[in-house]
């Protein structure tokens, strides 16, 4: 596996626990210590670092979250809703739709719509990016240089797409193209064209080492400013909050969906929204990201120095849900 994101999927989906009413009344600093002492356990059962950002939405409706000291660290895939909410901004400007053609706004495009983009169900596979990028990695020369051209290059040499058109199949292409896209019509760089649209803090940034995937894994950030930029474009408040359903989406089975480059489900009258990433590289980069948004009452963001199996992030997942819910992890 050289890259994979994780979605705590169709199966086992962020609130594994029971949660507990009187969860919600738990202070900042009690509520961060417990996650943390859970974080730290399973830690040490990965043999990895890491740092983790905790947020609670006060009774003033203002975050309350964390120390920001953590440095900037891999987002991998869970930053793929950067680009998604980047996207989102420029349909908002009107220069986008959900419904335009990729064949119609880049030169040899396959006929799929940017809504399937953005919810990988436009057919497009396989992955090409996953024997692509170990030979990518470190191969950047500045912040402004990914290799979404060569990811078209790789789409359009097939004679054929070998996904399902409108069903669900996770790719980093997807997220490729859309980084195309986005400079197509803006006429900027990528991350250059979403930092202004969004901005997004200076921690929030391409990787050194990862630039060239940025559309689809290749920013970095401290885990502090990162759950702020969650609480902003999906939590209380913003219109993907308010209606996810108003924005494309798939079904993954099991009441989640996946929108704008996070998986989220209906809990208690709100939403809960996460995403999970991965950098597997082998004796050259091993990163792992978690990144969720309770209800819109709490948040995590996780980062840390190992490639995990699945049940490991499984167990991330339950680990911290427990503990931020008030019982034991």
């Amino acid at each position: 596996m050289i890259m994979q994101a994780f979605l705590g999927s169709i199966l086992c989906v962020a609130l594994l626990a029971p949660p507990h009413e009187a969860a919600r009344e738990t202070s900042q600093p009690v509520l961060h210590d417990a996650m943390q002492a859970a974080f730290d356990r399973w830690l040490n059962r990965q043999e990895a670092t890491g740092a983790l950002a905790t947020a609670r939405l006060g009774p003033e409706g203002v975050w309350e979250s964390a120390d920001k000291g953590a440095a900037p660290a891999e987002l991998a895939s869970v930053g793929k809703s950067v680009t998604a909410i980047c996207t989102l901004h420029l349909v908002e400007e009107g220069v986008l739709d959900w419904s335009d053609s990729l064949a119609g706004l880049l030169v040899a495009a396959p006929d799929v719509t940017i809504g399937e983009l953005v919810t990988h169900s436009s057919g497009i596979a396989p992955d090409a990016t996953q024997a692509a990028m170990p030979l990518w990695l470190d191969q950047g020369q500045e912040a402004t240089q990914h290799f979404s051209a060569q990811v078209l290059d790789l789409v359009n040499a097939r004679s054929s797409q070998m996904g399902q058109r409108g069903r669900y199949q996770y790719n980093n292409e997807n997220y490729a193209l859309l980084g195309l896209v986005i400079e197509a019509v803006t006429n900027e760089p990528y991350f250059e064209a979403c930092q202004t649209r969004l901005n997004l803090p200076d921690s929030i940034r391409p990787s050194p080492q990862t630039s060239e995937f940025q559309p689809w894994g290749g920013l970095m950030a401290n885990p502090v400013d990162f759950a702020e930029f969650l609480h902003r474009h999906f939590g209380p408040g913003s219109a993907v909050a308010d209606d996810p359903f108003a924005y494309p989406h798939v079904s993954l089975g099991d009441g989640a969906y996946y929108g704008l480059g996070m998986v989220f489900r209906g809990f208690r009258g709100g939403h809960n929204f996460w995403h999970f990433g991965a950098h597997c590289f082998p004796g050259r980069l091993n990163a792992g990201s978690y990144a969720v948004l309770w209800e819109g009452r709490m948040s995590a963001v996780a980062v840390f120095d190992a490639c995990v199996e699945w049940d490991a992030m499984v167990e991330l997942d339950y680990t911290l849900t427990v503990a931020a819910y008030g019982g034991r992890p």
